[in-house]
């Protein structure tokens, strides 16, 4: 029987469409995608991952997931013809763990790597184990009734980061540099955690990290792992943070590829990612690692077993890989190199406001959609919504990609959309 289903855990992306039709023109292979859904959170995760439209372009079937029968019996008329298991986001990481004992005979990673890899005190303790050189010192802090900043700081050295352990794309996320800042910002990390953990649909008990600051530039890979710990990767991005342009934030700014690093810089910072992924045990999966480049070496800032956000679009537009086919089929062990076959300018934008406010309109992208570099854009919030920056809980106000295989033409570009999208904010 042919094994030509592929198995979504709770959400696809939509891209995933377009790359299954490109593989089959390439190689005359079709897949099917299915949407396996947890009933507890569906709803949640359909508005979160927008999958409103994804019932029109494939079957989607829900089970209880904490229901072996359930499962058993939603899975059935399929089950011969699954070909690989893969979760495309981070917030369904727990329902791949609870599906991991329903597949044994199909490569899947451990349900401790898939742990380990979405709460970053135990990744750190992992890592530190591991090659206690790859991370920053840490503590965790479970709650503010157990906090004791004396004792942090006989610990840690300022500054500090102050972060969410089981969240990601930096929000809630912040640098602190006194006692005062330290309190204070564990306070309103505290008091705003769980309305995060419920937006993305995060089913933990939430806690807190802390650790040193680390000084130095950011980078990410992408790195296929196999069954049998065969490591391929992705070329590197380089990210540029709030920070880098001058904002009290940490979010993704820029995720630019090509990176610029050297050859001899990005096998390094591969070696690292391999360690990463080796220290947590991670195999038949993809991981997205974020790496530091400090003065003192690569460090792990943290990473997580799904292909990385937006990175389908910059690989695809740079390199001409097929990431999210080369995703499922590293899972099934079918992978065996990543071919780039161009190397253009691309790069993914989260903007934000400077100023949290209320939004009142965004001038300037019908004339950044009219270069020659525009790509894509998308503005999910709405003139009258309340505007945040991502250190407290807030999502970008355009997400826009640019790409192009001339290097000086997409510069100028860059700079034409830098200095022509305006974000208006009122204080009322």
């Amino acid at each position: 029987m042919t094994r030509n289903i592929v198995l979504f855990v709770n959400a696809i992306r939509p891209a995933t469409f377009e790359a299954f039709e490109l593989h089959a023109k390439q190689t005359g292979r079709k897949f099917t995608p299915l949407v396996l859904v947890d009933k507890t959170i569906k709803l949640s995760i359909s508005k979160r991952n927008a999958q409103q439209q994804v019932e029109k372009k494939c079957t989607v079937i829900s089970a209880n997931f904490d229901s072996p029968k359930s499962v058993k019996t939603a899975l059935a008329p399929y089950f011969d013809k699954i070909f690989a298991v893969t979760s495309q986001y981070e917030n369904s990481i727990l329902e791949l763990k609870k599906l991991v004992p329903f597949f044994p005979n199909l490569n899947m990673p451990s349900q401790l790597s898939l742990e380990a890899s979405t709460e970053k005190k135990l990744m750190r303790s992992m890592l530190v184990q591991y090659d206690n050189s790859l991370v920053p010192k840490f503590v965790e802090v479970l709650s503010l009734s157990r906090l004791n900043v004396v004792e942090l700081e006989q610990k840690l050295s300022y500054p500090m980061m102050v972060k969410p352990s089981g969240l990601e794309g930096s929000l809630l996320v912040s640098r602190v540099n006194n006692t005062l800042e330290l309190k204070r910002t564990l306070e309103e990390t505290f008091s705003q955690i769980q309305t995060g953990y419920d937006t993305w649909i995060k089913r933990q008990t939430p806690a807190i990290v802390v650790e040193e600051y680390m000084e130095g530039d950011m980078y990410s890979i992408d790195t296929y792992i196999s069954s049998k710990e065969k490591y391929l990767h992705t070329p590197p991005v380089k990210v540029v943070t709030g920070e880098n342009i001058g904002l009290d934030d940490f979010f993704g700014y820029m995720r630019l590829a090509p990176s610029g690093l050297s050859d001899n810089e990005v096998r390094v910072a591969e070696i690292t990612s391999e360690k990463a992924c080796k220290a947590l045990g991670l195999k038949s999966v993809t991981a997205h690692v974020e790496l530091m480049k400090t003065k003192s070496g690569w460090k792990v800032i943290e990473l997580g077993p799904r292909i990385g956000g937006y990175r389908h679009d910059i690989y695809q537009t740079g390199f001409g890989i097929n990431h999210i086919m080369n995703d499922i089929l590293n899972r099934a062990d079918e992978l065996t190199e990543v071919i780039c076959y161009k190397n253009d300018q691309a790069a993914v934008f989260n903007i934000y406001a400077r100023n949290e406010g209320i939004l009142s309109e965004v001038n300037g992208i019908d004339a950044v959609a009219s270069t020659s570099s525009y790509k894509w854009h998308k503005q999910s919030l709405k003139k009258g919504s309340k505007l945040f920056f991502a250190k407290h809980n807030g999502d970008p106000v355009v997400e826009l990609m640019m790409g192009n295989h001339k290097k000086q033409k997409f510069d100028q570009d860059v700079r034409f959309m830098e200095n022509t999208l305006d974000i208006l904010t009122t204080t009322k």
